[in-house]
């Protein structure tokens, strides 16, 4: 049995936690803030409840696998709902596009209505064609052991030197289409141009998996991960922050907290920003060579989120609503709400040089005397920005070069987004072993 510390307890450490507890080990959380979940989350205010960052999932087997790995299945604790609703897109032409998220024919027949039969043949082809990419990344890079490099043919079916725009350039014709491939980057806060064309998988994903949300918001996901995390019996210290990582000659001893006190460990897991991490708590000449690589990455751009409480009757909208501009604006319509009303959460991706209501009405939602709530909560992490494809070498591995050391969550491989975060905390729980 090892002694585990896992710095911060967003999604990533609190799922790499409760799979640690189940294998036996000996776990502790240090979470600087005074509520675990990081991004997971409510803003609540006025009578109306909004999710503070992620609201809805593909590869829901991620979440129900971290679930039956560290105790019973989620839904002794959450209910996953499948998210029946198409993503309505919005173009400056003025069209609009109801684009199903997990039926291939209904696609290819939204395709053909707004664009006709040659677009919608494209755009089935090529996500068909991300059928293999889905393929190469979960055999080499989600499912243990994970590749160190990548066989030559795998490397040219991903053809990662292809940008996500060119991609899209390349296969699409309507630039409406090339707009919703390019918001797979959009979205995590990367430019298309400098995005892997390979990223597009997450098209092929939401087709064939769905979208999936939570009863009563996402919120109740980091509620869920608490009482497991109290079932497995792990020792939980909020408003605790790590200053500094303990190692000697290479290996992990434990950590250092801002009170001045030390704690032991054999194992630390650290879901904080890697840059972070090893630019300022670990200071051992093991992690030289990871350190510079982590550094020369660059925070990818967090949304800015504003929350609105409205009055009926505003326009109805899907569980998800696509402007396309610039900047890219978002709305989730799937807030709590009083009788009579609804909670929309409007994310801008970009730098908003308007006011949120400026960009609503300018794009056709004309709701600004519908008000009667707004809270701007803090812009949520979003990750590495992909600058080429040589930044998956450089985003920090779940394990370190320090023995004892692991990473996981939006700054770490595999990536940002529900299901990647869950998917580095099981690497990592793999990684570590049984006690």
């Amino acid at each position: 049995m090892a002694r585990v510390i896992v710095i911060g307890a967003g999604l990533a450490g609190l799922a790499a936690a409760v799979r640690l507890a189940k294998l036996g080990h000996q776990v502790t959380i240090c979470e600087k803030d005074d509520r675990l979940g990081g991004a997971l989350g409510r803003i609540e205010a006025d009578g109306f409840s909004w999710d503070a960052g992620a609201a809805s999932t593909t590869l829901p087997a991620a979440l129900r696998d971290l679930f039956r790995k560290s105790g019973r299945p989620i839904e002794s604790l959450a209910q996953l709902e499948p998210i029946t609703e198409p993503r309505r897109h919005l173009f400056s032409d003025g069209s609009v596009l109801d684009l199903a998220v997990n039926d291939r024919g209904q696609q290819t027949a939204a395709w053909t209505d707004l664009a006709g039969e040659k677009t919608a043949q494209q755009w089935t082809a090529l996500v068909d064609g991300y059928g293999e990419t889905w393929q190469i990344l979960r055999k080499s890079s989600l499912e243990p052991p994970l590749m160190d490099r990548l066989p030559l043919s795998a490397i040219r079916s991903l053809k990662p030197w292809q940008s996500l725009q060119r991609a899209a350039e390349r296969g699409l014709d309507d630039e409406r289409a090339r707009a919703v491939l390019k918001y797979y980057a959009t979205q995590h806060g990367s430019d298309p141009k400098l995005t892997p064309g390979y990223v597009g998988v997450w098209s092929y994903l939401e087709r064939t998996f769905g979208r999936w949300t939570i009863d009563g918001g996402f919120g109740v996901l980091a509620d869920a991960l608490a009482q497991r995390a109290s079932e497995r019996k792990i020792d939980i210290h909020t408003g605790t922050e790590v200053v500094g990582v303990t190692t000697e000659a290479g290996v992990v001893k434990g950590v250092r907290l801002a009170d001045g006190k030390s704690l032991p460990a054999e194992v630390v897991v650290s879901d904080i920003d890697p840059r972070d991490l090893y630019g300022q708590l670990v200071d051992d000449p093991a992690a030289k060579k990871v350190r510079k690589k982590v550094l020369s990455t660059h925070q990818a751009q967090a949304a800015y989120v504003v929350h609105l409480g409205l009055k009926e009757p505003v326009p109805a909208l899907p569980f998800e609503t696509v402007l396309h501009g610039n900047p890219t604006v978002v709305v989730r319509a799937g807030g709590q709400a009083p009788a009579g009303h609804q909670a929309w959460s409007v994310l801008v991706h970009g730098y908003p040089t308007d006011d949120v209501m400026d960009l609503l009405v300018a794009r056709g939602l004309h709701i600004r005397d519908r008000v009667v709530s707004r809270q701007t909560s803090s812009s949520w992490l979003a990750g590495v920005a992909w600058e080429g494809y040589k930044t998956a070498r450089r985003r920090a591995a779940n394990v370190s070069p320090v023995k004892g050391l692991y990473c996981v969550g939006a700054g770490a491989h595999p990536g940002t987004g529900v299901p990647a975060t869950t998917l580095g905390a099981a690497i990592v729980a793999d990684a570590v072993g049984k006690a």
